[in-house]
C-alpha cells in the first residue's frame, strides 16, 4: 500500500459522493485505500459511506462514531489506523484532478526534507478564471509538474503527510477540538523537528470552501480559543520589510539565508528593492520591485498595507 487517503466525513452526502467520485476517476496511483471516518453522520450519509465497503477497486475502511468527535479527532483516528508510507488527509468538499496524488508523492520522494505536502489549490490562491473548468485549469499547471514551492504552514484541507513525520511528531493536537489552526500547530511542529512544507506546483485539487465547518453561533468563539492557543504557543504572526536599495554578493546572501530562516518561522518578508532579486522560492518571502520612485513607493506600500508591518 503506496497510501491511505484519510476522508473525515459529517453530513454533506452530495459532496462526499463528489469528492469520492473524483479520487475514484482520478487517482492513477493504484495502490492506495480510502479510511473513512463517519462522524454520526445523518442517515443519508450513512446509507451511502455503508454502499462503499463492499468496494475491492479502492479498498475502503469505514469507521462509524456515533457521535461527532469533531474534524481534528476524527482526521487523527485516520492518521493512527493508516499503515502507508504516506497518509493523505483530505476533506469531504474537496474535488481531485487528474494525477494529483501521484505527483504530490512524486514530490515528496524528491527530497528526505520534505515532510507536507499540499496541492496547487483556489485554498491556496490557484484559481480557474471565470468560465474555465477545474480540470481545464489543472491541465495548464501539468507544465509545473516535478517542481514545488516552500510553504509557510500546510493547510489540512488536503494535506500528505510522510509516515516519518507521524512517527517522529505524533497526530494533531487535540486540544483545537473541533478544527481550526491544528494544521498549522502541526506544520510549526514538522518544521521544527527539520521537515518542509510544500505545495506541489503541478498537483491541483479545489476545495469547496467554508462547507467543512459550517458557521454556527459556536464558530467564531470555538476559532478565537483556538487562535489565542496557537498564538501563546507559536507567537502571533508577523510582517517583516527589508528596504534593499544596493545590495553586493556577501549581503543578498545573509539576507536569504536570513529571510527564509524567518519564513520557516511562520511569518513574512517583505524585500523592496530597485531590480529584480533572486530570492528563495517561499510563499511567505515576497518580493516588491519598484525601478522608479522607489522611495516614494516603498513608503507608500508600507504606511498602507493593510497588515501593518512589525518590523522595518
Amino acid at each position: 500500500m503506496t497510501c491511505d487517503i484519510v476522508i473525515p466525513v459529517w453530513n454533506q452526502p452530495l459532496l462526499t459522493k463528489d469528492c469520492v467520485d473524483s479520487i475514484i476517476k482520478n487517482t492513477d496511483c493504484l495502490d492506495y485505500r480510502l479510511i473513512i471516518i463517519d462522524n454520526a453522520s445523518n442517515e443519508e450519509t450513512k446509507r451511502y459511506l455503508e454502499s462503499l465497503k463492499s468496494s475491492t477497486s479502492p479498498k475502503v475502511f469505514l469507521v462509524r462514531n456515533e457521535n461527532n468527535l469533531g474534524f481534528v479527532r476524527a482526521a487523527n483516528q485516520g492518521m493512527r489506523l493508516s499503515e502507508a508510507p504516506y497518509t493523505c488527509l483530505i476533506n469531504n468538499d474537496t474535488i481531485v484532478t487528474k494525477g494529483w496524488l501521484s505527483e504530490m508523492i512524486r514530490i515528496a520522494d524528491s527530497s528526505a526534507d520534505i515532510g507536507l505536502v499540499n496541492p496547487s489549490s483556489n485554498n491556496l490562491g490557484q484559481r480557474p478564471i471565470k468560465g474555465e473548468s477545474i480540470e481545464t485549469y489543472a491541465e495548464k499547471l501539468k507544465e509545473y509538474a516535478g517542481t514545488f514551492i516552500e510553504i509557510g504552514s500546510a493547510i489540512g484541507f488536503c494535506m500528505l503527510i510522510k509516515k516519518e513525520v507521524i512517527k517522529r511528531i505524533g497526530v494533531f493536537d487535540e486540544i483545537y477540538g473541533m478544527g481550526n489552526f491544528e494544521d498549522t500547530d502541526f506544520s510549526r511542529r514538522a518544521i521544527k523537528d527539520g521537515f518542509l512544507c510544500v505545495r506541489a506546483c503541478g498537483a491541483y485539487v479545489y476545495h469547496r470552501e467554508g462547507t467543512s465547518f459550517g458557521r454556527d453561533k459556536t464558530f467564531d468563539e470555538n476559532f478565537e480559543r483556538n487562535r489565542q492557543i496557537y498564538e501563546f504557543r507559536w507567537g502571533k504572526r508577523r510582517w517583516i520589510a527589508y528596504i534593499l536599495n544596493s545590495l553586493d554578493e556577501y549581503t543578498l546572501a545573509k539576507f536569504n539565508k536570513d529571510a527564509i530562516k524567518i519564513a520557516r518561522n511562520g511569518y513574512w518578508v517583505w524585500a523592496f528593492s530597485k531590480e529584480h532579486l533572486s530570492l528563495p522560492r517561499h510563499s511567505n518571502i515576497i518580493s516588491a520591485e519598484f525601478n522608479k520612485n522607489f522611495y516614494a513607493r516603498t513608503l507608500f506600500k508600507i504606511l498602507f498595507k493593510k497588515k501593518r508591518f512589525s518590523e522595518i
